[in-house]
């Protein structure tokens, strides 16, 4: 039996680009996956740039929270592909996810920066500089055998 899992998506994965090459190794998700992205905040988390990379972190931080997407439908076999990509500099953990359209919380898997925390700079990384200046070249570059 397969299992359904969620997991809070806050920084490349987020465009759904990312999230179709790493499950299913396509440029744009297939009609036919039942694969659904919504809004979500992850609270008493930070997001911080990482020095010299695309991508970001997230940490615990009590006064702090992290705007998101939540993936749905994510089968076991999926998972692994997101753990394979997310490598060793994070930890998948289970955590407690706000979905913006209602603000109901459901649980869902992160993946948590356990990492050397001197890599991490003070600001928040930005998805919407990701998108207009690095997704297509990342695309291109970093997860071109994906």
């Amino acid at each position: 039996m397969t299992t359904v899992n969620s997991v809070f998506c806050y920084g490349s994965l987020m465009a759904p680009q990312v999230i179709a090459r790493v499950l299913y190794g396509l440029a744009d998700l297939p009609a036919a996956s039942s694969i659904s992205l919504q809004p979500a905040i992850l609270p008493n988390f930070s997001r911080s740039r990482i020095v010299g990379e695309a991508y970001p972190a997230a940490v615990p931080s009590a006064s702090s929270s992290i705007a998101g997407v939540l993936v749905e439908n994510v089968s076991d076999v999926h998972l692994a592909r997101l753990d394979e990509f997310e490598g060793d500099e994070y930890e998948r953990q289970e955590v407690k996810v706000v979905v913006a359209a209602d603000g109901s919380t459901v649980d869902a898997h992160c993946y948590i920066w356990i990492d050397r925390l001197d890599r991490l700079e003070t600001i928040d990384w930005d998805f919407d500089d990701f998108v207009k200046n690095r997704l297509k070249d990342w695309i291109e570059g970093e997860m071109a055998s994906l």
